[in-house]
C-alpha cells in the first residue's frame, strides 16, 4: 500500500504491480516449500479488478492431503511479509469435492471466478 501526503491529506491507493510481484515470490515459495499444494486459485476483488485501498488477496490452495484441520493449516500458508492482507483457504482435494457436491456457495464462486496462478 503506497501513501502520498499533500499538506495533511493522505491518499492511499492499491499498488497492483507491487502486489503482483509479491504474489510471484509467494508462489515460488509455495512451490519450493509445500509439495502438498497442487493448485492455487486467485479470486475475489483482485481478479474482478475491483481493488480499493484496504483490499486483500484471496487464495484458494488445493492440497493433495493433510492430517491437520483446516484451521491448523492456515498459518503455514500465510506469508511473513506481503504488501496487503492475504486470506488463504487451504482445502484438500477431498474436502473441496465434498463442498462442491454440497453446493457450497463460497467454493462454487471461488472456482468460477478464480484464476489459476499455480499448478503442480
Amino acid at each position: 500500500m503506497e501513501i502520498m501526503e499533500i499538506k495533511n491529506v493522505r491518499i492511499r491507493y492499491f499498488d497492483k504491480r507491487l502486489v503482483e510481484e509479491s504474489l510471484r515470490r509467494y508462489l515460488k515459495e509455495i512451490e519450493e516449500k509445500h509439495p502438498e499444494v497442487k493448485r492455487v486459485l486467485l479470486f475475489g476483488s483482485f481478479v474482478r479488478d475491483e481493488c480499493v485501498p484496504g483490499s486483500d488477496i484471496d487464495l484458494l490452495l488445493i492440497l493433495s492431503a493433510s492430517e491437520e484441520t483446516f484451521m491448523e493449516r492456515i498459518p503455514r500458508f500465510l506469508p511473513s511479509r506481503f504488501p496487503v492482507g492475504m486470506d488463504v483457504f487451504p482445502y484438500t482435494e477431498e474436502e473441496l469435492e465434498k463442498m462442491k457436491e454440497e453446493g457450497n456457495f463460497f467454493i462454487r464462486r471461488a472456482l468460477e471466478e478464480g484464476v489459476e496462478v499455480f499448478r503442480r
